[in-house]
């Protein structure tokens, strides 16, 4: 028992003396006459009561009255208890839905374990009580917002989605802490492995992190590398396996070659450690797969998809200070595999030795460097090796005009505010696409090595809040790299990504076994983001059909040992045994006061 006023303990020790006190001081009489003395009942009591102060003798009045002064005087120190179920009147939990919150070494699994545990809470909510309800997976989602309706909550935890992807629980965190940080007392409760990088960017405000941590084991083996390339034996595969278990363990590794096996074999891998195969694969191969069979408690990384063809892959590296915004139109384009960096690396700067890793490389208010890869696009600093000349800077250019090129369809510079950007002019083959008053805005090269400057910083403007970013940075893609031509498309599973429309209004992606999922065109693209499970779809848009493979290759998740402290904010948040709270307990003592009161009154009434 825990007492939030417990000073408020010590008024019981001037109360009962005064109480004490009246029992002892002399009571005041008046004089009346009667016919005769032996009419009158012997009261020695009352004789006693003359005096000044008498003996304080047994009485179960005082006894009753001082027992009843004690309860009151206790609930005003109120006196609370813990209790298991909700952490505080005000909560918000947040589940973690992520792939590794699918094993099964908590039956049936991790997920539908917090799921119980949310279901829990809604059933022992007290009337007062509020509770909330965040689905943490790639995209952060409020099941359920504060309130009290247990029905209501129920239907809503019926709707949390497993995912085989990475949460988004940095953004989780923060949603949780704009619906409850400004509540005094309240809680933020995370429902998870711990399996996601530290949060920093996070506070709380005046309610406080609870964690309670959700499995046993960490025992799993998973595809951590798949791909190809060309040696001088001819097309090769190689395939990666790993051990994140303190245990040694066995799997069986098949790998294919459009559907056909090339090759299986029974693994040993120590703990901790990966297992490599390379394989001679037939050159005209498509699409490599791998499959284990393992038995592991987590099916999600036991599954891999790598596609040959060149058009359907671009490794791209962003040199940049940050700008998330860049970074998520570029992670659009399906056939992206995105690196970042804050400068180039020295092996891939023109005149170092070797091949390019990167087939492009974007600046982003860095100053463009020469470089390997074939396609180069630049904001907002030109380097000696750009298509145009720097003079100066502008203050808040005016738009003109632009062209009508493939690189611009679909984007409209008229209402976007631009703080600053370069003035330039267009030398060595460069052709001006957009421009202001005071200069060009986008100038573009098509020599041996493709290029596309822009002449400011999209954090300099707010070009990137406006649909024709996304729009343009995939125009680039095309004018730099080519257009996609494969009928196959390899994502990371959560991964959102942009295909064209071309004209039609609805597309239809049908995973194998589930339910298909309709999704909308926007300014002819359509945005896809129902891949949240590892496997095989069909994109279909109009008489178009896309095979989509969405895979895990994710060492965070695929490293599911649960993690005892989460590091959130400025502080290390520990796992709790069982969430529990203090409750007031008030109410019982109000009952007992009128409990006492009332046989205090009867035995009164009885004596008199």
């Amino acid at each position: 028992m825990n007492f939030q006023n417990a000073p408020a303990l010590w008024w019981f020790l001037p109360l009962a003396a005064i109480l004490v006190a009246l029992y002892l001081l002399r009571m005041r009489r008046r004089d009346v006459q009667v016919p005769a003395v032996f009419l009158w009942p012997q009261r020695t009591e009352e004789v006693r009561a003359n005096s000044l102060f008498q003996k304080l003798r047994f009485s179960w009045l005082l006894l009753l009255q001082l027992l009843a002064l004690l309860i009151i005087v206790t609930a005003f120190a109120r006196p609370q208890f813990r209790q298991k179920g909700l952490a505080g009147k005000v909560t918000v939990v947040v589940l973690d839905a992520s792939a590794s919150m699918g094993s099964t070494d908590v039956k049936p699994t991790r997920l539908e374990e917090a799921r119980k545990m949310v279901s829990d809470m809604v059933s022992t909510a007290s009337p007062g009580d509020r509770l909330a309800l965040i689905e943490a997976g790639p995209s952060p989602r409020v099941v359920f917002p504060l309130g009290n309706d247990p029905q209501k909550q129920t239907e809503g935890l019926k709707s949390v989605r497993q995912f085989d992807a990475e949460s988004d629980m940095g953004e989780a965190l923060r949603l949780a802490g704009a619906i409850a940080g400004s509540t005094e007392g309240a809680k933020i409760v995370v429902l998870s492995d711990g399996a996601f990088d530290r949060v920093d960017d996070f506070s709380p405000g005046k309610a406080s992190v609870a964690y309670r941590q959700i499995g046993t084991s960490g025992e799993n083996i998973g595809i951590q590398a798949l791909g190809t390339n060309d040696g001088s034996d001819g097309k090769l595969a190689y395939c990666g396996v790993k051990n994140f278990g303190l245990k040694p363990a066995r799997t069986g590794v098949t790998i294919l070659a459009d559907g056909k096996i090339l090759d299986s074999t029974n693994a040993a891998i120590a703990p901790g450690q990966t297992w490599g195969k390379t394989v001679k694969i037939p050159p005209q191969t498509r699409i490599v797969e791998a499959k284990l069979d393992g038995g592991d408690s987590l099916k999600a990384d036991d599954y891999a998809v790598s596609l040959s063809d060149p058009s359907a892959s671009v490794r791209v590296l962003l040199v940049t200070k940050g700008d998330m915004f860049l970074e998520r139109a570029l992670a659009l384009d399906p056939r992206v595999t995105l690196d970042k960096a804050d400068r180039v690396p020295e092996p891939e700067k023109a005149g170092s030795t070797g091949q390019a890793t990167y087939d492009l490389v974007v600046f982003d208010g860095v100053t463009e460097e020469p470089v390997k890869a074939r396609g180069v696009l630049a904001f907002g600093l030109a380097g000696k090796s750009s298509p145009v000349k720097v003079i100066g800077e502008v203050k808040n250019p005016e738009f003109v005009s632009s062209e009508n090129d493939p690189l611009l369809l679909g984007v409209d510079f008229d209402n976007i505010y631009i703080e600053k950007m370069q003035r330039v002019t267009a030398i060595g083959g460069g052709r001006v696409l957009a421009e202001s008053k005071q200069g060009p805005l986008i100038v573009v090269s098509s020599g041996k090595k493709k290029q596309v400057y822009v002449s400011f910083s999209p954090l300099d403007s707010d070009f990137p809040l406006n649909v024709g970013f996304p729009v343009l940075i995939g125009n680039a893609l095309d004018f730099l790299i080519g257009k996609e031509t494969s009928n196959s498309i390899a994502v990371r599973v959560g991964q959102a990504f942009v295909v064209a429309g071309d004209g039609n209004r609805e597309a239809t992606l049908t995973p194998d076994g589930r339910p298909e999922a309709k999704i909308q065109a926007r300014d002819d693209r359509f945005v896809v983001r129902e891949t949240d499970r590892v496997g095989k779809y069909t994109l279909t848009v109009g008489t178009k059909k896309k095979t989509v493979y969405a895979t895990l290759r994710s060492p965070l998740e695929s490293s599911i040992s649960p993690r005892a402290n989460l590091e959130v904010g400025t502080s290390k948040v520990k796992s709790v045994a069982d969430l529990t709270r203090f409750e007031d307990f008030w109410r019982p003592l109000l009952l007992a006061v009128l409990l006492v009161l009332g046989v205090e009154w009867w035995i009164y009434a009885r004596r008199s």
